[in-house]
């Protein structure tokens, strides 16, 4: 089984100087344990949307092999 968890990163930008930016942590739960498979930071600014995203994906179970069709797909 997959889960998706959203993760919270501070970046930087010569223009806007520090700002807040979210993504993706995909673990692979698998007899009790969590293995973590991947993670993708800074997909967006908008945390309800990578939550939505992320409850979605663990819903569906994703497999992360596909995860980047997917990002390209929805931006």
């Amino acid at each position: 089984m997959y889960q998706y968890l959203p993760i919270q990163n501070e970046v930087f930008s010569p223009e806007i100087g520090k700002y807040q930016t979210f993504g993706l942590r995909v673990l692979r739960v698998q007899d009790g344990k969590d293995q973590e498979t991947m993670i993708f930071s800074d997909i967006s600014t908008d945390f309800l949307f990578i939550l939505r995203l992320a409850s979605l994906l663990t819903e569906k179970q994703l497999d992360p092999l596909h995860l980047l069709d997917v990002l390209s797909d929805i931006m």
